[in-house]
């Protein structure tokens, strides 16, 4: 993946008990205690990490699971196929239901349930489409892609996203005893013949994906493949470790385990991963189920009662720790505290200790467990269809819910005139400063009433606005634009014409808007925030017959700086090439005003040195230095920590609670634009009191919704801003020679 985060969980522990030492040839397997041990080390690393607590590279659990993953199931397979001279996929596939699906189903029902009660409307058929997809072991696949769509907001973390590397797991399971077993049947000594090859290529995939698209690399199975593989080739060569010195076997071990804690405490979600950071943990991984069982070796510490009862309730743990920690954390609308996510946490093993007793064990060889494969089956078949059957109807009732809430759906919006905009009748208007009413107070609006402003011939700039607070309840009007379900697609048609350069795009796409034939051309520049302007841009265009040339790039602010790009963990090398590739092929497009634009809270400098404001200023000074025309700098606009459209779902009797406060407008709020303006002798255009008359900033003004997410306008709100943007652009048009 990109750069983990705290939704992107390991995988599921594999199932106890465990084969011996050496388990090639025909060897009995044996219970080993450092095995479990192990797993419990893995399964506490993930929910440290998950708590927040120091443990920055606690992620590593997914690469130790995965290794004992691969180093059980070949083994096993393997002895099955030496004693028998036959792999039974029924009985195999059979043993993995009985041991995984009871509890995850548990699980999923039970976190589909507090979830519906918990998640806000718009958010609930996403929500419930991803437990579908967790029963269903496609996980991963769902949120690779979400994680690859720009567009696709995930607003708050998926209660069931640590579902991705079960689904990792059960894909292992579904491809590896056939291949095995055909392998196999020709000759065990062409087994490790195919091991290396899959360790190869995958680990080829690991480190390609990585680089290209982190979030397949982190997600799925190719991309992980060769840890998998790494433990098969272990359960293969073990026996031929017995001819190493026992010492140095020992002291490899020990090291081993010191170099896992010292990757969970070193690695962090700032590097791009799996890549080739994930070969440190898993070579600990590999040399400790090596060494484990030997006298002196780290099952000494691996195999001690309190961390083999992690080890045990680890599967468990895992299922269970992820919606714990989170679904609270969803439901108050905030991250925790420490000292909740601790309890939490805690909680989570009591609860997981419960689950391994009454839902694990009963199934797996208690009284309720099933022995014949033919019956297995079909029982964990219909189980799987029972939990999608669930999320499916939840999901049908959280859309309904949603168009519930909009009473009237959103049509196609035609593009505003430049004529200054009248209000709504009925509608209260707030500018900058409170409207006194015939009794000499202040206008009140009614409980029905929208919140908009009209454009004046003069804004005012940011730091200019006012406070004013809504005494009386403000709904969310009936006929809002775009709808609660459109609003977060809401996005400018520069991308969906393939106008915009994607991440990885070097070369500017040139696409000519408005009057292809006017003799004005306004060129746009910069990131995403310089892309949410251009539904204004193109009326303001269309009605005054000039031409509009766009130059947006995803995350690439227009700034002279090395930038890291976050979701790659590396430099964004890209962005750089494509700023310069811009100053190169502009100037044949004779624009006569360049507007630069983009995201203040997007700027992140790969160099610690340029983490400054003044430096970010001049830095975007240095760029627009090379553009040719009259260059305006735009005020950026105010991110909020919520999600606009989900909380209006949440709040539709009084959407209040969803405004802006003062808070957004942080001290270099709007600083860099000015310092780069100050040293180039560019202009500014500030049209935040259009957005924004009065503070706390009402996110629904005029019927529209204003963001599609907490920092981006909707297409629909940004169009309605041409008459605004055209005031704001006439002194510099009539100032042209």
């Amino acid at each position: 993946m990109t750069t983990v985060q705290a939704a992107e969980a390991p995988p599921v522990a594999a199932s106890p008990p465990v084969p011996g030492s050496s388990p090639s040839g025909a060897r009995e397997a044996a219970f080993r205690p450092d095995v479990e041990g192990l797993r419990g080390i893995a399964v506490l690393l993930v929910v440290l990490f998950h708590a927040g607590l120091p443990v920055p590279g606690g992620f590593i659990g997914v690469d130790v699971f995965f290794v004992i993953s691969g180093f059980l199931i070949t083994g096993l397979l393997l002895r099955e196929h030496e004693r028998a001279g036959v792999v039974s996929f029924a009985r195999f596939y059979a043993r993995r239901v009985r041991r995984l699906l009871p509890a995850a189903a548990v699980v999923l029902v039970a976190t589909l349930a507090a979830a519906y009660m918990i998640v806000n409307p718009l958010d609930r058929p996403d929500v419930m489409a991803d437990g579908a997809s967790a029963a269903l072991s496609v996980a991963n696949v769902r949120f690779a892609l979400a994680a690859g769509d720009y567009f696709a907001t995930i607003s708050q973390l998926s209660p069931f996203l640590h579902f991705w590397s079960l689904a990792v797991e059960e894909q292992f399971y579904l491809v590896w005893p056939a291949i095995l077993f055909i392998l196999a049947g020709g000759g065990r000594r062409r087994v490790p013949l195919v091991l290396v090859a899959v360790l190869v290529a995958s680990f080829a995939a690991n480190l390609w994906l990585t680089e290209s698209a982190t979030n397949w690399a982190f997600y799925s199975l190719p991309g992980r493949a060769w840890q998998l593989a790494a433990g098969g080739l272990l359960a293969i060569a073990a026996g031929a470790l017995d001819r190493l010195p026992r010492v140095i076997l020992a002291v490899a071990g020990w090291l081993s385990l010191a170099g896992l804690g010292a990757a969970a405490l070193l690695l962090s979600s700032s590097v791009p991963y799996p890549g080739l950071f994930a070969v440190a943990p898993t070579a600990c991984a590999v040399i400790l189920l090596a060494t484990g069982g030997l006298a002196a070796g780290p099952g000494l510490l691996l195999s001690t009662p309190p961390i083999r009862f992690i080890g045990r309730i680890s599967y468990s743990l895992y299922l269970w720790h992820w919606p714990i920690l989170i679904l609270p954390a969803i439901a108050l609308g905030a991250p925790l505290e420490l000292e909740p996510r601790i309890l939490l946490a805690l909680a989570a093993v009591g609860v997981a200790a419960l689950s391994w007793r009454f839902v694990e064990e009963p199934f797996r060889r208690g009284r309720l467990a099933i022995a014949r494969p033919r019956r297995v089956l079909p029982a964990g078949a219909a189980a799987i269809v029972a939990v999608v059957v669930i999320a499916g109807a939840l999901n049908i009732g959280s859309i309904r819910a949603i168009e519930a809430i909009e009473l009237a759906a959103a049509g196609e919006t035609p593009l505003p005139s430049l004529a200054t905009p009248t209000p709504d009748p009925g509608l209260a208007t707030v500018g900058p400063s409170p409207s006194p009413s015939s009794s000499g107070g202040a206008a009140t609006p009614q409980p029905t009433a929208d919140v908009t402003a009209v454009p004046t011939p003069a804004p005012l700039t940011w730091d200019q606005i006012p406070d004013l607070k809504l005494a009386d309840p403000f709904p969310l009007p009936a006929n809002v634009r775009p709808s609660l379900l459109a609003a977060r697609k809401d996005n400018e048609s520069v991308w969906r014409d393939r106008c915009g350069a994607q991440v990885d795009v070097i070369k500017p796409p040139i696409c000519v808007y408005g009057d292809p034939k006017g003799t004005l051309t306004i060129a746009l520049v910069g990131d995403s925030h310089a892309a949410q302007w251009f539904p204004a841009f193109v009326a303001v265009a269309t009605a005054n017959h000039w031409r509009l040339v766009p130059y947006v790039k995803l995350s690439c602010p227009f700034i002279d700086m090395p930038l890291q790009n976050y979701p790659l963990a590396r430099e964004y090398a890209e962005c750089a090439a494509w700023r310069d590739e811009v100053i190169r092929v502009i100037p044949a497009q004779h624009p006569d005003i360049v507007v630069v634009a983009m995201s203040h809270r997007g700027i992140f400098p790969w160099l610690d040195a340029d983490k400054n404001v003044t430096r970010q200023g001049r830095a975007i000074g240095r760029s627009i230095a090379h553009l040719p025309g009259r260059v305006l700098v735009m005020i950026d606009t105010a991110r909020t920590n919520t999600d606009v459209p989900g909380c209006l779902a949440a709040h539709p009797s009084d959407i209040r609670a969803c405004a802006i406060p003062r808070s957004a407008f942080e001290d270099s709020f709007g600083v860099r634009e000015r310092l780069a303006a100050d040293a180039t002798g560019a202009g500014t255009l500030d049209l935040i009191s259009s957005i924004c008359p009065a503070i706390p900033c009402q996110v629904v003004r005029n019927g529209m919704i204003v963001y599609r997410d907490n920092h981006h306008l909707t297409a629909t709100f940004s169009a309605s801003l041409a008459p605004a943007l055209d005031a704001g652009l006439a002194p510099y048009v009539a100032a042209l020679p």
